[in-house]
């Protein structure tokens, strides 16, 4: 019995009552019955139910139908949301993804049956008794991760259940149970067939993992990188995915993998990925090159704003050593600007001094003034700037 605590978990109870008290099954099911047999906390409640989406429409004042065609709508209940599911089972799969028939007449065993793991295909009752018919419990103090019957024929069912083995494999430290594994080898061709845009939310899930290293080395292993865009080289940077764990950002995570391919920018756009993170990836691989190049000065530090925290973790993955935030910080924390709109005196006032017309004598003086101010230890002030504006008009 688990006996869950929190406001989440006792609306969705809520929600369980209602559709029993109106004679439908009901039941918790999926990733937060796992992960509170694991002690992790759950953030999302999925309810599986006999109740059909109409039926369940008329239960509840606020209901999307976020996926009416699958059996599923989102209940919003008080200040929570909760995906309600009919019972289904599911026959043939047209594309190595999408059932070819699916019908809303089953029960709870037929839903657990067609579900990735084992893991994952338990259920909570509304008096908080499991129901596992695959033997879930045991796997999960196995630490293994074993698929709902033949491996085989769940991934050929949907492939993308083969990146999620080793996203879970990451996420849990688990390991693959050696049937999984081999059907993992020798399916990994169907991942072809898969949107690239689903593979990267699972890889970005991956590549939070406490147990990184050992999930990416399976993909190795699995010859999955020679079928994802871009990682056909990944297996020469295995030992630096050992320190992964240092990096604290997705950003972060993809422009690690980004560094091992030899155009990072199509890399990163070849996995659809937003164009925020592109640009932030971008920023971090110049400072890397740079500071590879230069080493931590206080202009490099200064040029690195904000980011600085973060292009030292990824450089230190890449010299295989845990990061120096003290030294970046303590650089950071004496610089006398951190950015050009702190500098004390304009364009105008450059002019005003010079006597001259405007020019573009104008910005290249104000980046000098700026990079003095960084690196030669003039201070901030008019004067001083003045002063060095005299010297330089000189030159």
């Amino acid at each position: 019995m688990i006996d869950l605590k929190g406001k989440a978990y006792n609306t969705c109870m809520e929600v369980l009552h209602i559709l029993t008290e109106d004679g439908f099954e009901a039941y918790i099911v999926g990733g937060a019955v796992r992960d509170a047999l694991l002690g992790i906390p759950v953030a999302d409640f999925d309810i599986a139910s006999s109740a059909k989406p109409e039926e369940v429409m008329r239960l509840f004042d606020k209901v999307v139908p976020t996926g009416i065609d699958h059996g599923t709508v989102t209940v919003v209940y008080k200040e929570f949301s909760f995906e309600v599911t009919t019972f289904r089972s599911e026959k043939g799969y047209r594309d190595f993804r999408h059932p070819s028939a699916v019908s809303f007449l089953g029960t709870i065993e037929d839903d657990l049956g067609r579900r990735d793991f084992t893991i994952n295909s338990m259920a909570l009752s509304i008096k908080g008794d499991v129901i596992d018919l695959y033997d879930g419990l045991d796997d999960l103090k196995r630490r293994l991760l074993r698929t709902v019957g033949d491996p085989a024929e769940r991934f050929q069912e949907d492939a993308l259940r083969m990146v999620r083995a080793l996203r879970f494999q990451s996420v849990l430290d688990f390991s693959l149970d050696k049937e999984t594994e081999e059907a993992l080898i020798l399916n990994a061709p169907l991942l072809k067939r898969v949107a690239i845009e689903r593979i990267q939310i699972e890889i970005s899930k991956l590549l939070y993992g406490k147990a990184v290293h050992s999930a990416i080395n399976q993909l190795v292993q699995a010859r999955l990188h020679q079928i994802l865009p871009g990682l056909q080289n990944l297996e020469k940077w295995l030992e630096e995915t050992r320190y992964l764990h240092y990096l604290a950002t997705e950003e972060e995570r993809w422009a690690f993998l980004a560094r091992t391919t030899d155009d990072p920018v199509r890399f990163l756009k070849e996995w659809r990925l937003p164009n925020r993170i592109v640009k932030k990836v971008e920023f971090l691989l110049r400072n890397v090159d740079l500071v590879k190049r230069e080493g931590w000065s206080r202009w490099r530090i200064y040029e690195a704003i904000p980011e600085v925290r973060s292009s030292e973790r990824l450089i230190s993955v890449f010299e295989k050593r845990a990061p120096n935030l003290l030294k970046v910080d303590r650089i950071a924390s004496e610089l006398v600007i951190t950015s050009a709109e702190m500098l004390v005196v304009t364009g105008e006032e450059l002019i005003k001094w010079k006597g001259t017309k405007p020019g573009p004598w104008v910005g290249e003086a104000l980046k000098q003034i700026e990079h003095a101010v960084i690196t030669e230890g003039i201070k901030n002030e008019k004067s001083s700037i003045k002063r060095w504006l005299e010297q330089w008009q000189t030159q």
